[in-house]
């Protein structure tokens, strides 16, 4: 669950998919590297110098046999837009021409987010639920017309990823240079022309644009008060709701108005249904629904997972489960995914962690009443390893003490001590703990699941409006882009490792590191065929 206080190539198949002009674009921007994957993918050749021997090219990704480590090798370019690089834990980012992996074994520390990674949600139910939520919050608190409370829930319209332009009333999704591929102004799906006259030939709007560039530069302040980036399952809703919304407010005053205050509204309205003091006061009508019927929403998880976990403490890893959620919410969705012992599967558990800042802030930890499950006021700790004991659960806190923390279990000096971590969203779980702590994280996509024959929440998560979470025809999407240099491998759930044994490697056979297999939308991507310019190296 997100902080809520930060205030000619053809795209698609269809008649409806926006098509750039080729003439908007500049002879400067033609002749540089589109992107940061397609500078991987020009310059394999160099990279395989510094790499493994190339395994050969497999229709899957492939379980390597435990074996030696391979000797440490020299730092590449990867983990950064403006001069990427690998994580410092090389030996499991090794990479070849067509390989990229994820080993275990590397690793002392493995770190575990709750909503969306090691539990999953009834997204069907739950995001239903959102929805009217949202819709009543504007209506009865914000004095929107009923009719808001009328329209019906367009499955088709939600999607993991999008951008709310709140002063224009618009949704964006971002190509991976952060080009908006296609749009909305409220509900109605904007033309070519449409986005070129309001966002210029570029197809640009600055703050997304500089949410690509640095996504916590937009996390609070003025940007944050006009931008909304969708990053969960919680989130996504939201964009219909907002959609809507906008509608009915255009519909009112017969003309778009200069500036609309419809996302203020809505995070004012996502900020009360999801705020930790009206968790069991029944203020918010969401978490009213989620404790009088928390089997309706959240998913039980497979034992195997838990069987993994308790396999991968038994081989000597330390574990902490690291949660936006605050105490009680987190028990309330734990125990019923995880089973009432859920605290025993870890070393320390961190609740409502405030991430990204977990990682970047030194916020000390408080003390946590595991009776009454509330935090305790005034008892912050002092910024000391020590004072962290395990099987505690604390509140707030920062990586920074948690290391060092688990190091000293390991008896490792803080900087031996390697970390991994897991979680779905893109930028808290995966992009800020790579890119400002210099750890490894696994992203977990569960739009990887839809290729399944039987996934349930396929109405839920294939959306014929905005097209793949991935790529929409040649075009990478942005978050396709942050899980290429960020992520270790991504994968669609925690069972598909579970199902490995903690020894085991993983070796995917495609650069962009999605395991099993490469999504269906990517292997359109091809940088000769899609991309026209320049073939440099980007640096």
């Amino acid at each position: 669950m997100q902080a809520l206080g930060r205030s000619s190539h053809c795209l698609g198949a269809s008649s409806s998919s926006i098509r750039y002009a080729t003439s908007t674009k500049t002879n400067a921007h033609t002749q540089r590297c589109r992107t940061d994957v397609l500078c991987r993918l020009r310059n394999y050749v160099n990279l395989a110098q510094n790499s493994m021997p190339t395994l050969g090219a497999l229709p899957t990704a492939e379980i390597v046999p435990e074996r030696e480590r391979l000797p440490q090798t020299p730092r590449r370019l990867l983990h950064s837009f403006a001069a990427p690089r690998y994580s410092r834990y090389s030996a499991s980012t090794i990479m070849t021409s067509y390989c990229k992996e994820l080993h275990l074994k590397d690793y002392d520390i493995i770190g575990f987010d709750l909503d969306g990674t090691l539990l999953r949600y009834d997204l069907t139910n739950m995001s239903a639920l959102i929805y009217e939520v949202l819709k009543r919050y504007l209506v009865e608190n914000k004095g929107y017309s009923a009719t808001l409370l009328e329209l019906p829930m367009d499955l088709d319209f939600l999607q993991k990823g999008l951008f709310l332009d709140g002063p224009r009333g618009n949704i964006l999704k971002l190509s991976s240079e952060a080009q908006i591929l296609r749009a909305t102004h409220g509900t109605r799906q904007l033309s070519d022309q449409e986005i070129v006259a309001i966002y210029g030939p570029e197809r640009q709007w600055a703050i997304t644009t500089s949410f690509y560039k640095d996504p916590l530069s937009t996390w609070n302040g003025a940007a944050s008060e006009q931008m909304r980036s969708l990053l969960d399952y919680f989130d996504t809703p939201s964009a219909l709701v907002f959609a809507q919304a906008v509608d009915v407010v255009d519909k009112q005053s017969g003309s778009q108005p200069e500036e609309y205050e419809v996302w203020r509204d809505l995070q004012a309205g996502l900020m009360h249904i999801f705020s930790r003091d009206h968790f069991s006061n029944d203020t918010s009508l969401y978490f009213k629904g989620m404790r009088e019927d928390t089997p309706k929403y959240v998913l039980c998880t497979d034992s195997c997972v838990l069987d993994w976990l308790s396999a991968l403490r038994k081989s000597g890893k330390k574990l902490f489960l690291l949660t936006g959620s605050n105490i009680d919410f987190a028990n309330l969705t734990a125990t019923q995914a995880l089973g009432k012992d859920w605290r025993e599967y870890f070393d320390f558990v961190v609740t409502y962690a405030k991430k990204p800042g977990f990682f970047t802030i030194q916020r000390p930890f408080l003390q946590v009443d595991v009776r009454e499950l509330k935090e305790l006021a005034n008892t912050e700790l002092p910024q000391d390893a020590g004072v962290l004991k395990p099987g505690e659960i604390y509140s707030q806190g920062n990586w920074h003490q948690l290391h060092a923390a688990l190091a000293k279990l390991l008896n490792k000096e803080t900087a031996q001590a390697k970390a991994l971590y897991f979680g779905d969203n893109i930028i808290q779980d995966v992009y800020t703990p790579v890119k400002h702590r210099d750890f490894d994280a696994v992203a977990i996509a569960e739009e990887l699941l839809m290729e399944e024959k039987n996934y349930p929440y396929f109405a839920e998560l294939d959306s014929q409006l905005w097209g793949s979470y991935f790529a929409i025809g040649c075009q990478p999407t942005l978050w396709s882009n942050f899980i290429s240099n960020f992520a270790q491998i991504c994968v669609p759930s925690m069972k598909e490792l579970a199902l490995l044994k903690p020894a085991q490697r993983i070796v995917c056979t495609n650069p962009y590191g999605f395991s099993p297999k490469l999504p269906k939308e990517l292997e359109a991507v091809n940088p000769t065929s899609c991309w026209q310019g320049g073939t440099g190296s980007g640096q």
